[in-house]
């Protein structure tokens, strides 16, 4: 440390030697001056000068003497000044103060200006320095370097022919599209231009005389500049798209072929993809290929691969680590060794051919003398550099471009056959993946690749296989199945080839996305398989990342929707799968049901006979896969599963849950303790122990029947995790008992819904497994616990208890979960607060503390306490009890509970009333819940509470905000207030029609039902005008013709869809405006006839027409009670008429009713009466 000091303080010593006599350096037009100058400048460059050596104030002085140190006029001097700028500036991070940064602006630009061409290349990377991390900070400049006649556009213009000026150029106009987060950049104009630059030069830089070398450092500025505006900016280049792509594309494989010099194409066009070649496809034409080459090709001396051979002690611990097998399962892991060691040696044969040029000639380095190997080595460094940057480009154009718009172009990217070879036509992605020597390159494609394959499940869900040989047209859905074939292919292929850790994590990480977005359903059986018995040989692996990828490939596997068989005949064994056969053996099929051992319970066929039924013969098989084709509808290809004998024969404990428990569980390091308390114990990595919680929880969530005999281990798991000192792994137990209880939940739903449904899991065992639960670390977690998202988490798992287990609980733990969940009601912190607010929620509607009016009490002053907090998310929870509390109320009042309604206290009633009111003007996550609430304590008053005044201007004010939020607000809160307003329509004590917002109220769902676009909030609008049960809650006939014309004129616009997702509510919006229409004709007055006249003389029609349609199309509304109420009722209405206006009128409704049409129908469906000559004929 002393001799550390010691040369810090030399070094800086002579370093302000140097300032010193630079600061006091005055500059004279004489050689003498110049000489003086140019050795203080050596002196300067060549002083040891660190960054700790150097203020920050230092270095800004210093700056801005050189950049006023010499008249412009001298230019070698100028040069020297720039050099020593440039050198300065590379050794120090220091932040440049705002007037250095404008000196050394003007400085550079000035001398661009004034000095000859030949000093330019200093000048511009002093520039570019200056540059570097500033761009937020020059705007002013922007104009001067890059507009009509900008330095910079005229220094990288078509015609400059310096090589070192063109570079210096390209590397300004990088550094100006770097960002500082929360900075202004550039603006659109100028980026728009600086992109127009570079994509030029991508395409032209390959064509013109230029060294490799300044060619490649033109291409790295280039496509880094690229990929910053990409990053930095709004650019999303639709109109150059396909021309960045082509380049892109081109450089991805800069001196890999030996024919790099071909030109770039002009552009890449979302073309169709490569033809598809169904021959080629066929397993056994691939086969029979496959033969006929390895007759005419001799044979090959092996070559050596990427991956390192293992240890003889690795390899025994292997066998040691590994369970006994049977005979067969001995033979099927030989044979899938053979096909890993082929499949390697095939990757290293296809890699040798694939050579660049200079390789190609290269027999031994001593060919090369000292220049020309040196040259060779940094040429490959750059030609690498190239790669990697064009690979971080396409990267970053595939996360930030629209999906649906990169999609078209994956045929440019991905191969759909397996038949690709070296030429520029057939290059992929894979190229660079299977056969590039840079293990960095190999991961920025991967990287893409990933990019590129996230996120499009909706574009691959019509993906399938097709096994025909000939047909004259192959549809794009086989020709994304063979896509999505040929990825898995070639990702296996890569895996077993790869032997850089940090290629092999993102090899498989790229697995574990493409998983997640392939239709599997839609699709042969076999990949998924192929990929987990790939993905087997990685869970060991030494580096802990490689597993973590492993892991989060099985979770990407067991999350899977919907369920699949092959995924259960994967995961359900209790040893991971060593071969491709993934179903039972005709040895198998023939035994008997009872025999539970022989199956392994994921068939969703119980007998033999359906057996047969579904599995056909083999019409075509894939390479390595025993699997017959299925008698499916066209698309689907491999079952989905029933839970009704799924789990039945599970019986063995899945490996991957003892893969994981191994995982999370703490492993004892001596091998003389049997108990790992007494011995000294180690655990995975913190990530492997994450991931393995996390793959249980996808487990859970997705194949819950596989784990049902399994629920005591995962007890057992999640209690440990409970006790662990990492307040994180605590958190992901947390989460994977959510998981593990929601499915419990469900799956005791389901049985007593239905009793015919069986399962293994009890009603008594949930319960005793909430009763292990609330007796061990839980409560003691939810009250002590200092990391609150983990209370948070555990919050929500004892929402998740039910009904049915909670009733069934005794009295102490019953009331442990009460005052745990009530307490947690007065937390301070907001996580724990409204996962505390959300359970109350949950437990309100539950019939067991539904009718208790004290819980119901206590849970309202807590939800009330909440609503007033400042957190919005502790709001939006606690608005969405309130609104289940209130249904529990309404719930009450219908079922007659007259005992709790006594008992409730009106003035809490009142204050829910006015609470719910207010937050009615809350923020629209608040609003949507609340309005839910109104509506449900509208519905609840009593006759006893509306007698008082202080409820009927509450009432009359919760009107009001209904009305508000039904004309105003987002959608899903309008259609939540119109199904408020019909909840208040249901209560017949309130002075509907006689109160003065009857119009405001009837006025409003008369707007919407005919104006609103989304077709939920008209249909919710509708149904709240056909609760009334009265006449006179439709008001004056005036008002109740008004609101029937505006159903009129909804069911004509009903027909009007200008958003196609609104299409799939059309039909259900027709049906309830028409039974909107003939619910307000059940009610029909006399009075009313004259306001309705206008309206069925001007727009009769349209509803005649409607019903017309109904007519011919036998629609069941026809016999429904509605219309048959609504005809007897202007039946009724016409036998009391006598003016001729009103006669009009009912001849009119008459029509639109289809009164006579009924009368004629009945007349014909009369058995016709025998003529006397059929009479005696019989």
């Amino acid at each position: 440390m002393a001799v550390d000091g010691e040369f810090l303080r030399s070094e800086r010593e002579t370093f302000r030697n140097c300032c010193f006599k630079l600061s006091r350096f005055v500059y004279k037009d004489n050689d003498s001056c110049r000489t003086n100058l140019n050795l203080l400048l050596d002196e300067l460059t060549a002083a040891e000068n660190s960054q700790r050596s150097v203020s920050e104030e230092e270095g800004n002085e210093l700056l801005w003497k050189l950049s006023s140190l010499v008249p412009f006029h001298q230019e070698r001097l100028i040069a020297k000044v720039c050099q020593t700028i440039t050198n300065f500036k590379l050794r120090h991070s220091h932040p440049v103060s705002d007037q250095c940064l404008e000196s050394l602006l003007d400085f550079c630009i000035r001398a661009l200006q004034c000095c000859q061409p030949w000093s330019h290349p200093d000048i511009l990377q002093a520039l570019s320095a200056s540059l570097h991390d500033n761009s937020n900070r020059v705007s002013k400049y922007h104009e001067l370097l890059l507009g009509n006649q900008g330095i910079l556009v005229q220094l990288t213009d078509e015609g400059v022919s310096d090589e070192d000026i063109l570079t210096g150029g390209v590397q300004c106009l990088e550094n100006l599209t770097s960002k500082v987060p929360g900075q202004n950049g550039l603006s659109d104009a100028h980026g728009q231009l600086i992109f127009s630059i570079f994509l030029r030069l991508l395409h032209t830089v390959p064509t013109q005389k230029i060294d490799l070398i300044v060619q490649c450092k033109i291409l790295i500025c280039s496509l880094r500049g690229i990929q910053n505006l990409l990053l930095t900016t709004k650019l999303m280049p639709s109109d150059s798209l396909g021309p960045l792509l082509a380049g892109i594309r081109a450089y991805m494989f800069h001196g890999l072929s030996s024919n790099q010099l071909s030109p770039i194409p002009p552009s890449l066009y979302p073309t169709p993809m490569v033809q598809y070649d169904l021959g080629s496809a066929s397993p056994q034409n691939d086969k029979s290929k496959l033969d006929t080459k390895e007759k005419e090709t001799p044979a090959k001396p092996a070559k050596k691969s990427r991956r390192k051979k293992a240890s003889k002690k690795e390899a025994e611990k292997e066998k040691d680590s590994e369970a006994p097998s049977t005979e067969s399962q001995k033979t099927t892991e030989t044979e899938s060794t053979d096909t890993a060691t082929s499949a390697t040696t095939s990757a290293e044969d296809a890699a040798s051919t694939f050579q660049t040029s200079w390789m190609k000639g290269l027999s031994s380095d001593s060919e090369y003398s000292d220049t020309e190997g040196g040259q060779a080595s940094r040429v490959r460094s750059m030609c690498t550099k190239v790669r990697q940057t064009a690979f971080s480009c396409f990267h970053a154009l595939a996360k930030n471009l629209d999906k649906k718009v990169i999609f078209g172009y994956w045929s440019s990217f991905i191969p759909d056959t397996a038949g690709a070879g070296n030429s520029p036509q057939n290059q992929t992605l894979f190229t660079s993946i299977l056969k590039d020597p840079s293990p960095m390159c190999r991961m920025g494609a991967l990287s893409a690749l990933t990019a590129l394959v996230d996120r499009t499940r909706a574009f691959l869900a019509q993906a399938e296989e097709n096994y025909q040989v000939r047909t004259a047209f192959v549809p794009f859905s086989a020709i994304l199945g063979s896509m999505i074939k040929e990825l898995h292919r070639c990702l296996l292929l890569a895996l077993v080839a790869e032997n850089f850790p940090l290629a092999l994590t993102q090899l498989i990480k790229c697995l574990g996305t493409l998983v997640m977005n392939v239709p599997y359903h839609r699709l042969h059986p076999g990949l998924l398989t192929r990929v987990v018995k790939q993905i087997r040989h990685f869970l060991n692996h030494r580096d802990p990342n490689v597993r973590v990828a492993c892991l989060t490939c099985l979770g990407s596997v067991v999350s899977i929707q919907p369920p699949l068989m092959e995924v259960c005949h994967i995961v359900q064994p209790s040893t991971p799968p060593v071969s491709t056969r993934i179903y039972p053996s005709e040895s198998v099929l023939s035994q008997k049901p009872e025999d539970k051992s022989a199956d392994s319970g994921f068939s969703s066929i119980s007998t033999t006979d359906s057996t047969n039924q579904i599995l056909g013969q083999c019409s075509g098989q894939s390479s390595g896969l025993n699997t017959p084709a299925l008698a499916a509808t066209p698309g689907i290809q491999t079952p989905v599963f029933s839970d009704q004998t799924l789990q039945a024969f599970a019986n063995d404990t899945s490996w991957i849950i003892k893969l994981c428990i191994r995982n999370v569980m703490p492993q004892p390091q001596g091998d003389n303790s049997s108990n790992w308390r007494d011995a000294s114990v180690s655990f995975e990595p913190l990530p492997v122990r994450l991931e393995s919680l996390q793959v249980l929880a996808n487990l859970t969530n997705g194949y819950f029947p596989i784990i049902r005999k399994s629920v005591a281990l995962l007890q057992d798991l999640i209690q440990a995790c409970f006790k662990d000192k990492d307040p994180i792994v605590k958190l992901h137990g947390t989460k994977l008992l959510d998981e593990l209880t929601q499915a419990m939940l469900q799956d005791i739903q389901k049985q007593v819904a239905d009793s015919t449904v069986t399962s293994t899991i009890t009603l008594q065992q949930v319960q005793e497994f909430w009763e292990c639960l609330l007796s061990g670390p839980l409560p003691t977690m939810l009250q002590m616990e200092r990391n609150n998202q983990v209370r948070a988490n555990a919050c929500d798992c004892i929402s998740n208890i039910g009904p049915d287990v909670l009733s069934h609980l005794p009295m102490d733990r019953r009331v442990l979960c009460i005052t745990l969940i009530l307490g947690l009601t007065c937390e301070e912190d907001k996580l724990v607060k409204s996962a505390a607010v959300r359970a109350l929620g949950v437990y309100v509607l539950f019939p067991c503390l539904r009718e208790d009016v004290s819980f119901i009490a206590d849970a309202a002053n807590a939800i009330l306490t909440a609503m007033e907090d400042w957190s919005v998310n502790v709001r939006m929870k606690a608005a969405w009890s309130m609104a289940n509390m209130c249904d529990a109320l309404a719930l009450n009042r219908e079922c007659g509970d007259l005992e709790f309604v006594d008992e409730f206290s009106d003035m809490l009633l009142l204050k829910l009333l006015t609470v719910a009111t207010k937050s009615s003007q809350d923020t629209d996550k608040v609003k949507s819940n609340a309005v839910r609430a109104v509506g449900n304590l509208l519905r609840y008053l009593t006759e006893r509470s509306l007698g008082k005044s202080n409820f009927v201007s509450a009432v009359g004010e919760s009107v009001k905000a209904l009305v508000k939020n039904i004309l105003s607000g987002t959608m899903k809160v309008r259609w939540n207030a119109c199904y408020a307003i019909s909840n208040m329509f249901k209560n017949n004590l309130l002075p509907h029609g006689k109160a003065e917002w009857t119009i405001e109220v009837m006025r409003a769902l008369s707007s919407v039902v005919k104006d609103c676009k989304n077709f939920k909030v008209r249909i919710n609008a509708a149904l709240a005008l056909s609760v009334p049960r009265e006449r006179n809650a439709y008001g004056s006939p005036e008002l109740y013709a008004s609101v029937w014309e505006s159903l009129i004129v909804a069911l004509r616009s009903s027909e009007d869809v200008s958003d196609f997702a609104e299409f799939r509510y059309r039909d259900n919006l027709t049906d309830q405006i028409i039974e909107a229409i003939f619910h307000m004709l059940k009610m029909l007055c006399p009075d009313d006839l004259p306001a309705l006249l206008p309206c069925l003389q001007s727009k009769g029609f349209i509803l005649q027409t409607f019903m017309e349609k109904l007519r011919s199309s036998k629609a069941p509304f026809l016999k429904g009670p509605t219309l048959k109420a609504a005809r007897m009722q202007v039946e009724k209405v016409g036998l009391c008429l006598s003016t001729g206006d009103d006669l009009v009128a009912m001849q009119l409704l008459t029509e639109v009713c289809l009164i006579q049409a009924e009368t004629e129908e009945e007349e014909d469906n009369r058995p016709a009466e025998k003529s006397a000559f059929m009479q005696i004929y019989d």
